[in-house]
C-alpha cells in the first residue's frame, strides 16, 4: 500500500453555539495536535486557556499553540469561525507570524470593531473553500488565506505585551532550528551550542514565552508532528517512531500516551471518527 501522509487546513464555522462539521474540536479541557485560531465574530462567553480564564465577546481572537490545555464555553448566541492547521504548511517568511501563537501573552486578542468585519470576511472565503472541494487548487488558495489572516493578527497583537523584542527573536531562531532539526536533535545542548546561548538564558527566555520549558517544547513538537502523522498519514506506529528518530518504540508510547493521555493506537482508532 502506498503511504500517504496528507497535511490539512480545517476551517469549521461556529453557529448558534455549535460547529457545522463532525469537528474533532471539543468543549471540555484538552489540547490539540495542531495550531488553532478561534474567532469569536458575535456573542460571549469563557474561555480557559493554561489556568487562565479569558472573558470573551464580539471580536475576540484566540491564538492557541498545540501545547496549551484549554477549554471554550459557547452560549447559543455564539457565532465565529476555528482554523486548525500544521504550522509544516507555511514557509519561513510565512512562519514568523506564527510566532504568535507561541508567545502566551497573546492568546487573547481584541480586533477594533473597524476591522472585525474585514477579518470576518476573510475566515469566511476560507471556510468557503474548504466545503467546496471542486477546486482544484484549494490547498493553495487556504494556505494563501492563512497567511493573509496570520499577517492581520500580527497587526493586532498586544501593543502592552512585556516581551521584550530580543526574547520574541530568540523565541523566533529557537523554533525555527527545532522546526527543522527536531528529528535528528532532541538534546537541548545542540540548540544551546547553535544559538550560542547559555542553558540559563534559554530555558528563562523560552519558558517566560511560551509557559514550557525548551526541553518540553522540543518533546512536544516531536509529539504533536508525531500525532499529526498518526492522523493523517498510513504509516505504522513504528515507522512514524523511527521517521522522527525515536529508537526506543517502547519509550515513544510512553511519552505520547503522558501528552495525549491515550496510546498511539487508540489515538489512530479515536482519529478514524472525525
Amino acid at each position: 500500500m502506498l503511504k500517504q501522509y496528507q497535511k490539512q487546513i480545517m476551517v469549521d464555522r461556529i453557529c448558534n453555539g455549535q460547529y457545522d462539521t463532525n469537528s474533532p474540536h471539543s468543549t471540555t479541557l484538552h489540547r490539540h495536535d495542531y495550531f488553532q485560531i478561534v474567532w469569536i465574530a458575535k456573542g460571549s462567553g469563557k474561555h480557559l486557556i493554561e489556568q487562565e480564564t479569558h472573558q470573551y465577546g464580539d471580536g475576540s481572537l484566540f491564538l492557541l499553540a498545540p501545547h496549551f490545555m484549554h477549554q471554550i464555553e459557547y452560549t447559543k448566541d455564539v457565532e465565529g469561525y476555528i482554523i486548525s492547521f500544521s504550522d509544516t504548511f507555511l514557509n519561513t517568511e510565512q512562519y514568523k507570524s506564527n510566532l504568535l501563537f507561541y508567545n502566551s501573552q497573546q492568546a487573547h486578542i481584541q480586533v477594533p470593531n473597524e476591522d472585525a468585519g474585514l477579518l470576518n470576511a476573510e475566515f469566511a472565503h476560507m471556510h468557503h473553500y474548504f466545503k467546496n472541494s471542486q477546486f482544484i487548487d484549494r490547498s493553495i488558495i487556504l494556505q494563501n488565506y492563512l497567511h493573509i489572516v496570520l499577517t492581520k493578527i500580527a497587526a493586532y497583537s498586544n501593543p502592552n505585551s512585556t516581551t521584550s523584542e530580543i526574547h520574541l527573536k530568540l523565541l523566533e531562531q529557537f523554533v525555527l532550528l527545532v522546526r527543522d532539526q527536531f528529528r535528528e536533535q532532541k538534546k537541548l545542548h545542540y540548540y544551546q551550542d547553535k544559538l550560542s546561548i547559555s542553558q540559563r538564558k534559554l530555558s528563562d527566555t523560552i519558558t517566560k514565552t511560551t509557559g514550557i520549558s525548551p526541553a518540553k517544547f522540543i518533546e512536544q513538537y516531536c509529539l504533536n508532528e508525531a500525532a499529526r502523522m498518526i492522523r493523517f498519514s498510513t504509516y505504522s506506529i513504528n515507522e512514524i517512531a523511527g521517521s522522527l528518530g525515536y529508537l526506543d518504540n517502547s519509550y515513544f508510547t510512553k511519552a505520547f500516551k503522558k501528552h495525549f493521555n491515550k496510546t498511539p493506537n487508540q489515538y489512530r482508532k479515536d482519529s478514524k471518527h472525525f
